[in-house]
């Protein structure tokens, strides 16, 4: 467990001390403020809901956006109780307004909701430019690091769990859909 405290401290000294720059932190800040409570995911959820051909996607997003909140930010956060960055290293300029001291950085929400609703996106839409959903999602992840907010491993960890909860969000919106075009079926 040591190795990966060491290997989080070391790789976010390193961006900070590496790629830090005026031009690109404004960049960043955008990124994390579209992850924040999953605002972009939400707003093409809400598209993919009312297109019709999508409507599975859009239900499958919505179920990884409340498996987010009440694992990660929920469960796992007020869990584990992992200090951010910023308030184990308070000398470090930061980008963004200090959180709460009870605000905890792991797993990052920001990458759970994210790669979970790219993932469920990739899977749900037949376009090689929704592929592009991931670019994004990892953006918004590594903003996180980079804006002094997460360690990489609670951005990783973040992402593993936002993938594993797309795949349980798309198996149960298939079976919801099944279910809902038999009651259908049913009734005529």
């Amino acid at each position: 467990m040591e190795w990966l405290i060491a290997l989080d401290h070391n790789t976010i000294f390193w961006v900070q001390n590496n790629l830090i720059s005026s031009t690109i932190t404004p960049f960043m800040k955008n990124l994390s403020w579209l992850g924040n409570m999953g605002k972009i995911w939400i707003f093409l959820d809400v598209i993919l809901l009312c297109i019709r051909k999508y409507r599975r996607v859009g239900m499958a997003v919505f179920i990884t956006l409340f498996f987010s909140l009440v694992i990660g930010d929920g469960l796992l956060k007020h869990t584990i109780m992992r200090t951010r960055p910023c308030i184990d290293y308070p000398w470090v300029p930061l980008h963004l307004p200090m959180p709460a001291a009870n605000d905890y950085s792991f797993p990052s929400v920001h990458a759970f909701s994210s790669f979970a609703a790219a993932f469920v996106m990739v899977k749900g839409i037949k376009s090689r430019w929704i592929l592009l959903m991931f670019v994004l999602a990892g953006g918004i992840a590594f903003s996180r690091v980079y804006l002094f907010m997460h360690y990489p491993s609670d951005v990783l960890i973040g992402a593993l769990l936002g993938i594993a909860s797309g795949l349980i969000a798309w198996y149960l919106s298939g079976k919801l859909f099944l279910w809902h075009k038999n009651s259908i079926k049913k009734q005529f």
